[in-house]
């Protein structure tokens, strides 16, 4: 069953008043245990969008969406995955550990709830890869590490068994930043416990693109559109509201920024962003490393 990359989109977008799940910004400083409140913080919103679906949609509901017993008995897999995450980074942090927030995921059926699946699965591998290098203890990068490798199965079950389209993007996943990552969970926010520990990370502004027109909003001319896939960047000129960029397959980021030189887009030129691109691929297409080059 396949759900259109413009009505996702369209669904994460409809969460239109939401809550950062940062209370204040108030330290540059990131070390292990910032780092595993983060992960926490991306595993209570996991734990809480799969037993939210499973709750809302019974065997019948997913029988009537056109799907075999089979598709939400694995998710009932990936639920208790989720909560045993939630239970085990929440054992090492003590109370040191961020609480739970209160959501809003827009699915309104199985079928949407299976895309929004491979959406943050997609995000939440990303997340972890794009944290592995900041962790200084071995133990902590080997704990994240082995979940990193789970959620990764659970996104290519989900986007190829489930939703029939790519198990996967290429031959390298995309690390993202904090604060991307940040930006990119936000809008699935409500409200968290003002109890919660501030964490070091802020939400950019929104960034949208059509990829029909190449229109853009969240940024404008003489800025540049940061392309991420894989371990490549590049950056596109934004000209007349539009921008041009190479075709991806399968699940790529952007974010606006104001740095022309792609091996330093980072946190201080970020000026909007993300916003998700898919395109899905057949399995009869090669499918190699992007090579993007900045047009920049």
């Amino acid at each position: 069953m396949r759900f259109s990359t413009s009505t996702l989109m369209a669904l994460v977008a409809a969460v239109a008043t939401y809550a950062s799940p940062v209370a204040k910004r108030q330290s540059s400083s990131i070390d292990d245990v910032t780092i595993l409140n983060y992960a926490l913080t991306l595993e209570h919103l996991e734990n809480a969008f799969y037993a939210g679906a499973l709750a809302k949609f019974d065997a019948a509901a997913f029988k009537a969406a056109g799907f075999p017993d089979w598709v939400r008995n694995r998710f009932e897999q990936i639920a208790s995955h989720e909560q045993s995450h939630v239970d085990f980074l929440s054992g090492a942090l003590g109370s040191a550990a961020v609480q739970p927030c209160e959501y809003n995921f827009p699915y309104t059926d199985p079928a949407s709830f299976t895309a929004l699946s491979a959406l943050i699965e997609n995000v939440g591998v990303s997340a972890y890869l794009g944290a592995a290098g900041s962790i200084s203890n071995a133990a902590y990068l080997t704990a994240a590490g082995s979940i990193l490798t789970t959620e990764a199965r659970h996104q290519a079950w989900v986007s190829s068994a489930v939703n029939k389209n790519e198990a996967w993007s290429g031959p390298y996943d995309t690390p993202v930043g904090f604060n991307v990552v940040y930006s990119a969970v936000t809008p699935f926010f409500v409200s968290c416990p003002a109890s919660n520990p501030a964490l070091p990370f802020k939400a950019f502004p929104a960034l949208t693109y059509d990829a029909a027109t190449g229109a853009v909003t969240g940024a404008s001319d003489g800025q540049y559109i940061a392309l991420y896939q894989g371990l490549d960047i590049a950056t596109y000129p934004i000209q007349g509201g539009k921008v041009q960029l190479p075709t991806t397959q399968g699940t790529a980021y952007i974010t606006a920024t104001s740095e022309k030189n792609a091996t330093l887009v980072g946190d201080a030129n970020i000026v909007a962003g993300p916003a998700v691109i898919i395109n899905h691929f057949k399995s009869n297409v090669e499918n190699p490393a992007p090579g993007f080059t900045s047009a920049a």
